[in-house]
């Protein structure tokens, strides 16, 4: 809440009699106030002195239409003009008109540029606008005219909060509360700047007490919420934010907080089940559409899913990010065309990406092509993410003397794999709190010359900052599969396998082949693999531990017809998400429309703890990989603890994955090209139980010994692309 409450100064200032300025006033009055609608009242009749006093007794009883007419008798007849033009700004910026009449309030500055209520009015209106560095620079002037004031003191915090500014914000309300005049509506603000300065146990003191004084408040159950998260977990936070909502139906923020908690605690049901109940109240709140949309995919509901996205989209077209989950969860649907991909990320770019190639800088980088060269990697996933143990071996293996390495680390909670990261690299950088053009703006004065996305359009990623075009040679590798559809990223790595010529699949990117596969795993510490389940069993036990939303229909066809060609075997599905019975039956459902024998399948929970995670493939003989979105990280883990994986290889790179991976280490003849061949490669694997106990024996060390694990050769491969890369620019650069 901003206060309002600076007493007017008076002021016996008149405008000149002069036409023109009566006339420009005048059409300020019209132009800023179109939507008040003031008529004329008895107000009009009142003497011009006793009109800006009828005028704030009418501001202060919320009349504004009243109030704007006696404002307009004061400007008409040149009297207390600086107190008519405050109140008139006062008006606009409560009736949401702010931009208007902020030419009032300089106006009423240049009249008084001392005057309190006037830099207060103009403070609060750029509040409204959200240009809070402009509103605290109205609000620290005020306070030079009036040192302590303590409705400025509070307008000045919630500005620097505005502009998330915490450490200034919890500065003031602490001087406030010092000079013992801290009201009751200080007190959530401050717990507030409390709690984004990682100050948690402090804020929850003033919360609790709040609340013992405000057991009703929506408000405070809802900072209360993100204070218990952050202390205490989940659990008592859902019970914070429902109390929210239930004082406050209408707490928009609480359901898309409690939808937050689902995603994060693999609970898509209750993430589901909240975006619902919001969107029942406000159909049109399109964000959350956002939540609902994730909740869907986690649910293995894509087709519902991308329709949501669509809709998020349709509704706020300059949305990136949520057009970045539409290109990418259209990945997951089996009736997505190569082409229509394409169009996918291609309008994306061109929508997001495009404006900003008018600010593409030059760049001056030394183009020697046999120099040492600055290579950065920009990702938000240099954490415990399946995408920094992809990483580790890369960076281990850099060639220092050939590469400067740079991390733009976007990682919102770093960990020990953060930790083991930082020491693999030359030059760390946090950047969460950059924006794209911010960080652009960094990589541009560091001179990267290579800088790789390892995220695409997957969550956080920084695409935009790519967008801005900071370095000569920009590379996507990794973390996305296909094309980012940006012009300003000039290669995609990959692999034949990936990649191959011919592909249908439709790059804006150059794709760059390594001639290995372009991935090198780093295999974790686990117990070596059990004897194979089945000598035990005395059946097969087929199993996927790919997330639900790779469960396609097309997915649940094929491993169906493997289940049809082993009669006596069984399918094991494992999900953090399997949770609620409705989940369960999503899941159910795709197999029965397979004519899948329910009773043969296995659905268990997952675990967030490796160890536990890796100790589950001790019950599967066979893999079976999802398609048309295939298994990467679930690929290698699966044949690290001795489980082959039987992939069919489609049109694109999500698809191509297991292809990828299998050929790496000498498993070529498990990858199917037709469902057809899939179903016949599970029978033959099946009916040899002793050569599937023999493979399970030797995989790891197969594994160990191949290219996908063969670190120093991966980063040799990876330092002569950029190598080539580099030499390419530098050519283009010396014509």
């Amino acid at each position: 809440m901003l206060f309002l409450d600076v007493p007017f100064a008076s002021c016996s200032f008149r405008l000149p009699p002069r036409p023109a300025a009566h006339k420009v006033c005048g059409a300020f009055l019209f132009w800023i106030l179109p939507t008040m609608h003031a008529s004329p009242s008895s107000a009009e009749t009142m003497a011009p002195v006793s009109a800006i006093a009828n005028a704030k007794a009418f501001f202060a009883a919320g009349r504004y239409e009243e109030a704007v007419a006696c404002c307009r008798d004061a400007l008409r007849n040149g009297q207390a003009v600086v107190d008519a033009l405050i109140l008139l700004g006062s008006i606009g910026t409560l009736t949401k008109s702010a931009k208007s009449v902020i030419p009032l309030l300089q106006l009423a500055l240049s009249l008084d540029k001392n005057n309190l209520s006037a830099l207060n009015a103009l403070g609060l209106a750029h509040h409204a606008l959200h240009e809070y560095d402009a509103a605290c620079k109205q609000f620290e002037t005020a306070l030079t005219i009036a040192p302590g004031r303590i409705e400025v003191l509070r307008n000045l915090a919630h500005a620097q909060a505005g502009r998330l500014d915490w450490t200034k914000a919890e500065a003031v309300f602490r001087q406030i509360h010092a000079e013992k005049k801290k009201a009751q509506k200080d007190w959530i603000p401050h717990a507030l700047s409390l709690h984004h300065l990682k100050r948690d146990a402090e804020a929850v003191h003033i919360i609790e007490a709040f609340l013992r004084m405000e057991p009703e408040n929506s408000d405070a159950w809802f900072v209360f919420g993100m204070i218990l998260y952050s202390l205490r977990g989940a659990k008592e936070a859902i019970t914070a934010y429902r109390k929210a909502i239930h004082y406050n139906p209408k707490k928009y923020a609480a359901y898309m907080n409690l939808a937050a908690i689902g995603h994060k605690h693999a609970n898509a049901q209750l993430a589901a089940n909240v975006s619902r109940d919001l969107l029942k109240i406000n159909k049109n709140y399109l964000p959350a559409y956002n939540n609902y949309a994730l909740a869907l995919a986690s649910l293995g509901k894509s087709h519902e899913a991308v329709d949501a996205f669509a809709h998020l989209c349709a509704g706020q077209p300059g949305n990136y990010r949520g057009r970045s989950n539409l290109v990418f969860y259209s990945q997951y649907l089996d009736t997505t065309t190569p082409r229509k991909l394409y169009e996918l990320h291609h309008e994306w770019n061109i929508r997001h990406a495009e404006p900003l190639r008018r600010s593409w800088p030059k760049h001056h980088n030394d183009p020697s092509p046999d120099r040492r060269l600055r290579v950065g990697y920009v990702s938000p996933d240099l954490k415990q993410h399946s995408c920094a143990w992809f990483m580790m071996d890369l960076l281990t293996h850099h060639d220092r003397a050939a590469f400067e390495i740079h991390a733009y680390a976007n990682v919102d909670r770093a960990d020990k794999v953060t930790d083991l990261l930082k020491e693999q690299i030359e030059v760390w950088h946090d950047v969460e709190a950059l924006s794209d053009t911010e960080l652009a703006r960094k990589i541009h004065e560091d001179q990267i010359d290579i800088l790789v996305d390892l995220t695409g359009h997957t969550a956080r990623h920084s695409l935009l900052t790519f967008a801005c075009k900071p370095a000569p040679v920009q590379v996507t590798w990794l973390g996305y599969p296909g094309t980012t559809g940006l012009q300003a990223i000039d290669y995609r790595l990959s692999d034949p396998w990936l990649t191959p010529d011919g592909t249908p699949e439709i790059f804006s990117e150059q794709v760059y082949n390594l001639p290995r596969v372009s991935h090198c795993f780093r295999a974790p510490e686990a117990e070596a693999p059990n004897a194979l389940p089945a000598l035990t069993n005395g059946f097969i036990t087929f199993g996927s531990f790919n997330n639900f939303a790779k469960v396609s229909d097309a997915a649940a066809r094929l491993w169906t017809a493997a289940l049809k060609r082993v009669p006596t075997a069984r399918l094991l599905l494992k999900s953090r998400y399997i949770q609620s019975d409705e989940t369960r039956e999503s899941l159910l459902d795709r197999f029965r429309r397979a004519d899948a024998d329910l009773s043969r399948i296995d659905l268990v929970s997952g675990t967030e703890h490796q160890d536990a995670h890796l100790a589950q493939y001790n019950q599967v003989d066979i893999g079976l990989d999802s398609f048309p979105y295939g298994g990467m990280t679930t690929t290698c883990e699966a044949l690290w603890m001795g489980v082959p994986v039987i992939t069919l290889a489609g049109d694109r790179t999500s698809a191509r994955y297991g292809n990828s991976v299998l050929n790496a280490v000498g498993l070529g003849d498990l990858v199917a090209t037709d469902p057809d061949q899939f179903g016949e490669i599970a029978a033959r694997l099946a009916g040899d139980i002793d050569a599937l106990a023999a493979l399970r024996g030797s995989l790891r060390d197969r594994m160990a010994r191949s290219p996908l694990c063969d670190g120093p050769d991966f980063a040799r491969a990876m330092e002569a692309a950029y190598r080539d890369m580099w030499t390419r620019w530098c050519r283009t650069r010396n014509r």
